[in-house]
């Protein structure tokens, strides 16, 4: 955690001494942590402390009764209750090692996951787990290749790239697919080993450029950068609007997460009041918190940095936690699925 940073949950400032924050990605310059109305609505709402925004599906319209038109891959008209074929999908996200290593068992691709799909009806909460994440040929190491080489980037035959346009159009094609109900989205940090990002979004604070020119070149391909030509319309609507200082605290059950996972003693967990930074961290943190803005049968989403040496099976134990802890707290017979 930087200087300057305040904890606004109870275990943050024992998880963390001086000096324990670091991580391997570009950071954001510091921005005052506020918090705005989600974009895309036709009544102004303001999301205050953790709680979650209400609002449209991306890319739609909405009125204060809830009741919503998509415009992307599925619509969405209201919400329906639980029930036995009322599917409550959980979507997992995942980048650098060891993140895309700790996802694989909820991988549906036999491909990416030997082992066989695990997600459905995970640990009894009621959900199924569903997880996305890049495969990086030839060795499975990113460390080997520089930033923006196709070893760094990712297989382009995988469900996500390390890339601002790939990830813009694959967040989309994803959460449209799936309509999770639960998000959350991983990246792989520096020193830290389970780094919970309090907000996303305030770059550019000071910045007298537009919104591409907050965020760090990703060095890959003919675009380094998310421009409002080069990634989906609902992705720059949203780097447009958090930013300045602006940003969307997550929603996920901080607390509770660092409850569950730091008695293990497996590695320091720590609540960073700031954000995930400027390059495709922060990207994709930022991309789930707007996603629970504006899809109103999103109850939770976040981002978690993993550290870059923390060993894979510890990494996967930490998940599982942390999941038994998201789905603890948001019980499936009280969450409803959107109808398709």
């Amino acid at each position: 955690m930087r200087a300057g940073s305040t904890c606004g949950w109870v275990a943050c400032a024992a998880m963390c001494g001086p000096g324990c924050g670091g991580r391997d990605e570009p950071l954001a310059a510091e921005t005052a942590p506020t918090t705005g109305a989600p974009f895309t609505t036709t009544a102004a709402t303001t999301t205050t402390g953790h709680g979650s925004g209400t609002g449209s599906s991306p890319g739609s319209t909405s009125t204060a009764s809830g009741t919503t038109t998509t415009t992307g891959a599925a619509t969405t008209t209201g919400m329906e209750t639980g029930g036995p074929s009322c599917a409550k999908n959980v979507v997992l996200t995942g980048y650098w090692p060891p993140t895309n290593e700790m996802l694989r068992p909820w991988s549906t691709n036999p491909a990416q996951n030997e082992g066989g799909w695990v997600g459905a009806n995970w640990g009894g909460h009621g959900y199924d787990v569903y997880a996305f994440f890049p495969e990086f040929p030839p060795d499975g190491d990113p460390t080997n290749d520089a930033i923006g080489e196709e070893g760094s980037v990712g297989s382009p035959r995988s469900e996500l790239r390390v890339d601002y346009q790939a990830t813009s159009a694959d967040f989309w094609r994803i959460v449209d697919t799936w309509q999770p109900v639960i998000l959350l989205t991983t990246s792989r940090g520096g020193d830290i080993g389970w780094e919970l990002e309090a907000i996303e979004g305030g770059h550019g604070l000071g910045n007298a450029g537009g919104p591409e020119s907050d965020w760090a070149p990703d060095g890959y391909g003919a675009e380094v950068l998310p421009t409002e030509a080069s990634i989906e319309p609902r992705s720059w609507a949203a780097i447009s609007q958090y930013r300045q200082g602006k940003t969307l605290a997550s929603s996920l059950p901080i607390d509770a997460i660092v409850a569950a996972t730091s008695p293990l003693g497996l590695t320091n967990v720590v609540v960073d009041m700031e954000t995930g930074g400027n390059y495709l961290s922060g990207f994709m943190g930022l991309h789930g918190l707007v996603y629970h803005s504006v899809a109103a049968h999103n109850v939770a989403a976040g981002h978690i940095h993993v550290g870059g040496a923390l060993p894979v099976a510890d990494a996967k134990v930490l998940i599982e936690a942390t999941l038994h802890a998201v789905l603890q707290a948001h019980p499936a017979e009280g969450v409803a699925c959107p109808r398709r």
